[in-house]
C-alpha cells in the first residue's frame, strides 16, 4: 500500500511540474517553429530502467553491468566482491525515434533482445516526452521444477514498458512508468503468468560531470507467492560523465537483477544496510555509421 502511495504522490508531483515552462530547448530550431527538449534524461537507462531517451541514427551504445553480492556477507565473502552479476549489451539507434539492443547476463544465462519506440517528444507545446519499451528473454538455465522436459518457449519472459518522463528545468528531470510482464512458465500454480508494476525515476544534475538518480519499482506482492519477493525495488547512486561518450554509473541496490523483469520479479532483500548490493554500470557511446 505505501508503494502505491508513493507512485501516486510521484504522479501528482509530475502533473504539477508538468504545467511549468521553464525547461532547456535545442535552440537549433528557429524561433518561428515549435522548440523541443534535445534530451529528458542524459542515458538511455539510468541503473536498471530504461528511460525515454534513444540514441540518434548510427549511434552504437555498449553496456557493460555488474552487480556484486551483499554487503552483508562481511569480511569472509568480500563484502559481496566474490558474488556477481553480470550483463554485456549493445544498443543501436537505427532511426530518430527507435533504439534496438541485445545482450547476454550471467544470471541464469539469459540472452534478451528488445527495442525502444519514442512517441512523443517534450516540446514548448508540449509537456512530456513517451516511449513504449519491448523485450523478449531467453534463460539457457533450466527451471527447478519436477517436469523432465523443458522446452525453449516455456523459458521465455516478456517484458514490457510505458514510460512518461519530463525534464523539469535545468537541472531535474523525472520519468513515470508503468510495467507488464509475462512468463511463458511459473514455478507454481500460486503465481501468476501476468504481473504489473509501477515506478518512477528521479535525476538531477550536480554539475557538469556529476548526475544524483534514483530509481523506485513496486510490485504487489499477489503476483509471487513461491517465493519472498519484495514489493520496493530501490536503485540509488551517482552518474559520473567522464566524457561527451563515456559514463560511469556507480549505486546501491537491493536487487541483484540486470533486466527489468528480473529486477521486478526476482528481488529477495529489503533495502536495508545489509542487503545492498554495490552496483555499476559502464555505457560508451560511439557513432556505427
Amino acid at each position: 500500500m505505501k508503494g502505491i502511495l508513493f507512485v501516486i504522490l510521484g504522479f501528482c508531483i509530475f502533473n504539477v511540474l508538468c504545467s511549468q515552462e521553464d525547461f532547456p530547448i535545442d535552440n537549433t530550431i528557429g524561433t518561428n517553429q515549435i522548440l523541443k527538449v534535445d534530451k529528458v534524461f542524459p542515458t538511455i537507462i539510468v541503473y536498471n530502467i530504461p528511460t525515454t531517451t534513444i540514441l540518434r541514427r548510427g549511434e552504437m551504445k555498449l553496456y557493460l553491468a555488474h552487480r556484486m553480492g551483499m554487503l552483508g556477507t562481511g569480511i569472509d565473502g568480500s563484502f559481496g566482491l566474490y558474488q556477481a552479476n553480470s550483463r554485456i549489451g549493445a544498443d543501436i539507434g537505427l532511426h530518430k525515434k527507435l533504439t534496438i539492443g541485445l545482450g547476454t547476463t550471467s544470471q541464469q544465462k539469459i540472452y534478451d533482445g528488445n527495442l525502444k519506440y519514442q512517441l512523443t517528444k517534450q516540446t514548448s507545446k508540449f509537456p512530456f516526452e513517451s516511449a513504449v519499451y519491448l523485450s523478449i528473454n531467453f534463460s539457457n538455465t533450466k527451471f527447478n521444477v519436477p517436469d523432465e522436459q523443458q522446452f525453449l518457449w516455456q523459458r521465455i519472459t516478456y517484458y514490457n514498458q510505458i514510460m512518461f518522463s519530463r525534464l523539469i528545468n535545468k537541472y531535474i528531470s523525472m520519468q513515470l512508468l508503468l510495467s507488464y510482464i509475462h512468463k511463458n512458465m511459473v514455478l507454481t500454480k500460486r503465481d501468476k503468468n501476468d504481473i504489473f508494476a509501477i515506478g518512477t525515476i528521479l535525476n538531477i544534475q550536480l554539475n557538469s560531470m556529476y548526475y544524483f538518480a534514483t530509481e523506485y519499482m513496486f510490485m504487489p506482492q499477489k503476483f509471487i507467492l513461491s517465493s519472498n519477493v519484495q514489493s520496493h525495488i530501490i536503485s540509488t547512486g551517482i552518474q559520473i560523465h567522464t566524457g561527451p561518450r563515456h559514463v560511469f554509473q556507480i549505486f546501491l541496490s537491493n536487487s541483484v537483477g540486470i533486466l527489468p523483469h528480473t529486477v521486478l520479479t526476482e528481488t529477495t532483500s529489503s533495502f536495508v544496510p545489509k542487503n545492498i548490493r554495490i552496483s555499476f554500470n559502464i555505457p560508451t557511446t560511439f557513432n556505427l555509421f
